[in-house]
C-alpha cells in the first residue's frame, strides 16, 4: 500500500511537467488525415493519437496496409497481406508478401511526381553547396548504375563507400539498390583496421572512395588508408575515387585491385554521362530484398554485419515523415551526420513522398 507521502510526491512529478509545444491546428496534419481514414473505413471513433496506436498494435497487418496506401509505396506487384496478424517473430515472417518492388525507384519517383526541374537535395559542405534537382540526380543514378551493370554487378552483390556525406555517396546507394546490389558505408575518417573489421566480412566487389575530406578547414588525404584496405580485399573488380576535394591529388596508379583497377568517378561514368541512356533500369525483386549492411559498435569484439531489407525500410520511414513527422511538400529536411551511422540510413535517405527537396 503506498504511503500519503508516496501519493504527494507523484502528485508533485506531474505537477512539474509542462506542454513544450502544440500544435496550432491538428486538425489540418497528416495524422489527423491518417486518423481519419482508418475511422471512416473501419467504422471507429478514434479521439485521440493513443487511440490510434493502440488501434495499429491490436490490427498490425491492417495498420500496415494502410501505410503502404497511404504513404504511396511504389510496386509493379501488389502484395497479398501485409503481415498476419498472429504471426510470431519468430521465425521471421513475410512483411508483403507476394510484392515486388525496388527500393531506389521508390525514392527516386516517388508517387506525388514532383517537378523535376525542382530541388531534391541540398548538400553542404565546409566551404561548397551542391543543389541538385530531381533531374540531375536521376540522370546521375542513371550513368553510375549502368556502369555497375557494364563492370558485372547484380542482385546480391555487395557494393561498399569509404565516402563521406555528399551527393555522390547518395547517387552510389541509389545506384547500388536500383541493380539489387547491397549497400554499405564507413566514413572516410576511419582507420584502416576498423575499416577492414567491417567490410572484409561482406566482400565488396566494387568500393567508391573520397580522393579526400575536409574538416574544420584542414584537408585530410585519403590515399595512403585506402592502398592499405584494397589490399587486404582481394575480391574486388574496381575502386572507383570521386574527386570530393578538387585540389587534392591522388594517385590511381598506387591503388592495387586484384580482379580490376583503379579509376576516377568520371572515367568510371564516361561512357553513359556522354551518351544518351534509356531510363534507369531498376530490377524488381521481392519485398524484403537486402539493401543495407549497417554494423554494431564493435565493443564487444569484431562489428556484427545487420541486413536492413527494402519494404521494411521504406514503409518504417514513410511512416516516419509523412505521418508522424508531417514533413510536406516545399519542406526541407536538414540532416548531420555521417554515411557510417545509422541515421544517414534513417533520416537523409527517405524523402521519398517529398515532391522538393532534402537536405544532407
Amino acid at each position: 500500500m503506498a504511503s500519503n507521502n508516496e501519493g504527494l510526491d507523484d502528485a508533485n512529478h506531474r505537477l512539474s511537467h509542462r506542454m513544450l509545444w502544440e500544435h496550432t491546428d491538428p486538425t489540418s496534419t497528416r495524422m489527423f488525415r491518417f486518423k481519419k481514414l482508418i475511422e471512416s473505413k473501419y467504422n471507429l471513433e478514434l479521439r485521440e493519437y493513443e487511440d490510434l496506436r493502440q488501434w495499429s498494435i491490436v490490427n498490425i497487418g491492417k495498420f500496415w496496409e494502410e501505410v503502404w496506401h497511404f504513404t504511396g509505396v511504389r510496386a509493379s506487384s501488389s502484395f497479398t497481406h501485409a503481415i498476419l496478424e498472429n504471426a510470431a517473430m519468430f521465425p521471421r515472417p513475410a512483411f508483403f508478401k507476394g510484392a515486388r518492388l525496388n527500393f531506389a525507384e521508390n525514392l527516386l519517383f516517388p508517387q506525388c511526381n514532383p517537378d523535376e526541374n525542382s530541388l531534391a537535395v541540398i548538400s553542404a559542405g565546409e566551404d561548397s553547396r551542391d543543389h541538385v534537382t530531381w533531374k540531375q540526380l536521376r540522370e546521375r543514378v542513371r550513368y553510375c548504375s549502368e556502369a555497375m551493370r557494364a563492370l558485372g554487378i547484380r542482385e546480391k552483390d555487395r557494393v561498399a563507400g569509404y565516402v563521406a556525406n555528399h551527393t555522390n555517396a547518395l547517387v552510389a546507394m541509389l545506384s547500388a539498390t536500383s541493380v539489387g546490389a547491397l549497400w554499405t558505408a564507413v566514413s572516410p575518417d576511419t582507420g584502416v583496421h576498423a575499416v577492414l573489421a567491417r567490410v572484409q566480412q561482406i566482400e565488396p566487389v566494387i568500393l567508391f572512395a573520397d580522393n579526400a575530406v575536409k574538416y574544420n578547414g584542414k584537408v585530410h588525404e585519403v590515399h595512403d588508408k585506402l592502398r592499405d584496405i584494397t589490399k587486404k580485399l582481394p575480391q574486388l573488380q574496381a575502386v572507383v575515387v570521386f574527386k570530393t576535394i578538387g585540389e587534392q591529388n591522388f594517385n590511381l596508379n598506387d591503388i592495387s585491385v586484384s580482379g580490376g583497377r583503379a579509376s576516377s568517378y568520371d572515367e568510371f561514368v564516361s561512357a553513359y554521362s556522354k551518351l544518351p541512356v534509356p531510363e534507369i533500369r531498376f530490377a524488381q525483386l521481392q519485398s524484403d530484398h537486402p539493401v543495407y549492411i549497417l554494423y554494431s559498435s564493435g565493443t564487444t569484439g569484431k562489428p556484427k554485419c545487420i541486413v536492413h531489407g527494402a519494404i521494411g525500410t521504406l514503409i518504417q520511414h514513410k511512416k516516419e515523415h509523412d505521418i508522424q513527422c508531417d514533413i510536406r511538400p516545399g519542406d526541407r529536411l536538414f540532416y548531420f551526420t555521417t554515411c557510417t551511422w545509422m541515421m544517414w540510413h534513417v533520416r537523409s535517405l527517405h524523402y521519398s513522398h517529398l515532391p522538393s527537396s532534402d537536405g544532407l
